[in-house]
């Protein structure tokens, strides 16, 4: 839609054209009169109409004076020109300077009517020839731009952005898993930036890519950015941005651009609701010497089971959060990081499901795992879980600490079971939790778990088991042990136990 700014020292006239006119057949939105040039000057500036239908004649400031000095900051807009018989050679001098109509007044409306019918038709072709031209600009600063990004800087490629006149080169990915939102992203993006040739906007990848001088990035920091792009673009898909660093030369962006592709392909690893950045840490910190890999993840699943059964929220999440950096040290990939923590969790669920029939609820919610999309977010959903299944073993004595600990001896006798390792996972001192133990049955920890085994391995040697197999499966190491614990419990050895109960059957 067009604008026009009727200039006229004659109110009738004026407001008479601005009222009878329909306007609106002609593609004109907005109508605005002054009534001098001063006054004219003052709304040109603001409207920037583009027609002015400007008097001859007017006290103070002339016509032709007005459009001399109109057409000096705006030489694209038309002028139609009003004028009495009296001043038709003055009016002939203002035809010099090009205007597209004279109208003798009294003017008669389907005389500026057909002008403005002509303008209508020119200024549809001059619209359509500038949206063509921008257009045709726009792909070509795109083809440039993802010729670039695929490492192609040819003479073509550097002549273009070398008439762009950037001192800096800055590049903003915003990778979308969702194509539909791909493109309406693209094209709000570039009607935003529509005016500001120190931007190009593209796709490249399935990612959308902002290129600029610097001055929209180098302003401000990567975390106000985020915060912007939101406000703009409130995103209905989950999305994430890396923002390379600004250089200067041409020849440099496919370098910096790699780096920005390897953060996105590593995004699992970084915390969410963030531009990353060559400053970016992920979660985890890779480290590349394996020495200093931490515990075995049969010892760290052996403790993880202690703290479920023991209830204790804090050191099982704590314990995950170990078993996902150690995993990230051996195999740092999103793939084998959410099959490891799968398998983790199945396993977790299948020990205890025959005694907790509830637990194979649970099972979606493991599959669920997959969708995570950082790890912060899985860590999160697996703790979840491992919360559930606290609360369906543990119903009964999840306050009890002691409860916890015969419960724990009970299924973990034959194990290398310690007082030591419960003090530590538990985070209580180790000779407070051993008289904590005794006050509450009586007995001392390790006397406790020795008849545990003891009871145990009458059972078992009752089967067709020799005595140091029965030794191994009950937690003893050495046979020797075994036999003097046995006959310090029974008061008599395992052998002599086997043959007296053979004898009472």
């Amino acid at each position: 839609m067009f604008k026009v700014l009727i200039v006229d020292d004659e109110p009738t006239i004026r407001e008479g054209l601005a009222a009878l006119i329909p306007w609106e057949e002609y593609m004109i939105s907005q109508v605005e009169t002054a009534e001098n040039g001063v006054e004219a000057l003052h709304k040109h500036e603001r409207l920037v109409p583009d027609l002015m239908i400007v008097d001859i004649k007017m006290p103070g400031m002339t016509g032709i004076e007005l459009m001399e000095r109109i057409r000096k900051r705006d030489p694209s807009v038309d002028f139609i020109i009003l004028s009495g018989y009296a001043e038709f050679e003055y009016a002939k001098r203002a035809i010099s300077f090009g205007v597209e109509g004279y109208l003798l007044k009294p003017i008669v409306e389907e005389e500026l009517m057909d002008y403005l019918d002509k303008l209508k038709l020119k200024w549809e072709q001059e619209r359509d020839y500038r949206q063509m031209k921008d257009k045709l600009e726009a792909e070509n600063k795109e083809r440039m731009l993802e010729s670039l990004l695929r490492g192609n800087v040819d003479a073509q490629v550097t002549e273009f952005f070398r008439k762009l006149g950037w001192s800096h080169y800055r590049l903003l990915f915003i990778t979308l898993d969702n194509d539909l939102e791909l493109a309406n992203r693209k094209q709000q993006l570039k009607a935003y930036f529509k005016k500001d040739d120190s931007v190009i906007v593209c796709t490249h990848q399935r990612r959308l890519v902002i290129a600029s001088n610097g001055q929209f990035f180098l302003s401000h920091q990567p975390n106000v950015i985020y915060e912007k792009l939101q406000r703009m673009f409130p995103m209905s898909e989950p999305f994430a941005a890396a923002l390379t660093d600004p250089v200067e030369r041409i020849e440099e962006l496919p370098t910096v651009y790699q780096i920005a592709e390897q953060l996105l392909a590593n995004k699992f690893f970084y915390d969410e609701q963030q531009i990353l950045t060559s400053q970016s840490k992920p979660i985890f910190l890779v480290k590349g010497n394996k020495k200093e890999q931490g515990k075995s993840s049969e010892t760290q699943m052996e403790k993880l089971i202690y703290m479920i059964e023991l209830g204790d929220q804090q050191a099982v999440k704590d314990i995950c959060l170990e078993m996902g950096e150690q995993w990230t040290h051996e195999n740092p990939t999103e793939e084998s990081i959410k099959k490891n923590y799968i398998h983790l969790v199945s396993t977790l669920i299948n020990k205890w499901m025959s005694d907790y029939k509830e637990l194979t609820n649970l099972m979606e919610k493991v599959m669920e795992i997959e969708k995570q999309p950082t790890i912060d977010r899985l860590l999160i959903h697996v703790n979840s879980i491992l919360v559930e299944i606290m609360e369906q073993i543990d119903r009964e004595d999840s306050d009890l600490i002691v409860k916890k600990m015969i419960h724990l001896i009970e299924r973990h006798y034959h194990s290398n079971i310690k007082l030591d390792t419960l003090a530590e996972t538990l985070h209580y001192h180790r000779g407070y939790l051993g008289q904590l133990f005794k006050d509450s049955t009586g007995q001392y920890f390790n006397t406790y778990l020795d008849k545990v085994r003891i009871e145990n391995s009458k059972k078992l040697l009752l089967q067709d088991l020799k005595v140091y197999q029965v030794a191994e499966r009950i937690g003893y190491a050495n046979v020797d042990y075994f036999h003097s614990k046995f006959k310090k419990y029974v008061g008599i050895s395992p052998s002599e136990y086997r043959k007296k109960k053979a004898i009472e059957k």
